[in-house]
């Protein structure tokens, strides 16, 4: 009876692993293929082959279903045979964008929450990721490097099939065609539009090829009979009238789009609002030639005006404005044509004090210039304080240490005057001095983010500061804690009892 039992009982247990869910499915996972394996578009043989990965090829596994895996490899999501996976504890390469999907995220230095803290991130940063290991994205992000929780970000790479999107399309017939010139040395025609198909052909500088038509940045070129893939960095489609020097222009409408070749079948490279400066090289049948900010392509003419554009007159404003690309240029006037003064990412707020033409003057940290308004998006909080505060947010984790004014090292005072130095505030040294002399003193109540919060301790009637960044929350140099973190203002009967006083510095 008892060997009967146990019987059972091993019974049960085999039939429930086999219909165990893989660990895959309970979030990413790094793996390397174990043989050359095609990845295709979607789960299954039947499947279009999007690119054939070498043996070895580490890639993140998203998901496993059916003995197929939702993988990520070269910037590219597709569907591989599990069978051909092995697990990695790690894995690194080239893996396309994350965004994160909650606030207050945090970057730590390794791949686990008892590593430290690199910086903490809001709800739409993106990062580049370049590797995974466990549950945890590496990623890189203004100049810093490190790991975030996948449970707090999407990944984005060129979808290829399933639930994605679906596979582009070429979208111009095979016959006729656009004269197109080479502009590099061995530049390579594929078999696909990506990097990992194999190469037909290598061609010099200034070979004339046909041009079909764009996919995904790729143009299909036809040379001596091949007919073939190749990148819209290394290749220009011809106009008819090819000007002697560059033109100076505008676009004259708003949402206009610059294509890849002088036809709407040709892919979008970008759309520009009125006023957008563009170099005019040459024509083709009611298409110009244009370069605006670095971009090549084409623009129906009714909707360019060649010759200089004066400028309009400044309108002042006194706005608050978020910066709503990545790279984008400041430059020292407004238009292209001027020298490029920093370059900003997505997310940063700038002060908006005028406005001319399709460009905003703007002020940020000090430095004044202009950002093209298709780059900025207006809105109406405390750009200044919002910069204050998420640069304090940076350096969470920071060690405390008693009259530290450093990223080595802060005390409480020490860590407001840091973070305020970098905005060209200056302030007192001590909690006390800077209660004292520094800033206007505002009400618990009306209290706003940037602002100083100071509380009395047995020792000194002003004993402690840290800075107020909404929702009832600051962050400050603890030495209870022994380093810079977030506490609740009412989040202990000490931080209630010894409240001070605020003061507003800006």
């Amino acid at each position: 009876m008892k060997k009967r039992v146990i019987s059972i009982v091993l019974a049960i247990l085999l039939s429930l692993s086999l219909f165990a869910i893989p660990a895959a499915a309970a979030g990413v996972s790094g793996a390397r293929t174990t043989a050359a394996l095609n990845m295709r578009s979607g789960a299954g043989t039947d499947k279009s082959i999007v690119m054939t990965m070498p043996k070895g090829a580490e890639v993140i596994v998203q998901s496993t279903s059916n003995g197929w895996s939702k993988i990520v490899y070269n910037n590219t999501v597709g569907y591989a045979s599990a069978q051909y996976l092995s697990p990695a504890d790690k894995v690194s390469g080239s893996f396309g964008t994350g965004t994160i999907s909650g606030s207050n995220v945090r970057m730590r230095s390794g791949a686990g929450t008892s590593n430290s803290i690199v910086g903490t991130y809001d709800k739409g940063t993106q990062m580049k990721i370049t590797g995974a290991q466990g549950n945890w994205y590496a990623v890189s992000y203004s100049s810093k490097t490190g790991y975030v929780s996948a449970d707090y970000m999407t990944i984005s790479a060129s979808a290829q099939g399933g639930s994605e999107t679906s596979k582009p399309t070429e979208t111009a017939p095979t016959t006729g065609g656009y004269k197109g010139a080479i502009i590099g040395t061995s530049v390579r025609m594929r078999s696909q539009p990506n990097t990992n198909s194999s190469t037909l052909g290598y061609y010099s500088n200034g070979v004339v090829m046909t041009v079909y038509g764009s996919v995904d940045g790729w143009y299909k070129a036809g040379y001596n009979g091949k007919v073939g893939y190749v990148s819209a960095s290394y290749i220009r489609v011809s106009p008819d009238n090819v000007y002697s020097s560059a033109k100076s222009g505008s676009v004259s409408g708003n949402a206009v789009r610059m294509r890849m070749g002088p036809s709407t079948d040709f892919a979008i490279v970008g759309s520009y609002n009125k006023g957008t400066e563009a170099k005019i090289s040459g024509e083709y049948d009611g298409w110009y030639e244009v370069s605006i900010n670095g971009k090549y392509g084409y623009i129906k003419k009714d909707y360019v005006k060649i010759g200089s554009s004066v400028a309009s007159p400044e309108t002042p404003m006194d706005k608050i404005g978020t910066i709503s690309g990545n790279g984008v240029r400041m430059r020292s006037g407004p238009g292209t044509s001027y020298s490029v003064v920093g370059y900003y990412n997505k997310g940063i707020q700038v002060n908006v004090t005028g406005q001319t033409g399709n460009w905003y003057a703007v002020t940020y940290k000090g430095l004044k210039g202009y950002i093209s308004a298709d780059y900025v998006k207006i809105g109406t909080s405390n750009a200044l304080a919002d910069q204050i505060v998420a640069t304090a947010k940076e350096y969470l984790g920071t060690p405390y240490v008693w009259g530290g004014t450093s990223p080595k090292g802060f005390d409480c005072s020490g860590f407001v005057y840091y973070v305020y130095q970098q905005y060209g505030y200056q302030l007192q040294r001590r909690a006390s001095l800077q209660y004292a002399n520094n800033g206007v003193s505002v009400s618990k109540s009306q209290l706003q983010p940037g602002d100083l919060v100071f509380f009395s301790d047995s020792v000194d009637p002003i004993g402690h500061v840290g800075m107020y960044i909404g929702d009832g929350y600051f962050i400050h140099a603890s030495s209870g804690k022994g380093c810079v973190c977030i506490t609740a203002l009412e989040g202990s009967s000490y931080y209630i009892n010894h409240y001070t006083g605020a003061k507003r510095i800006i």
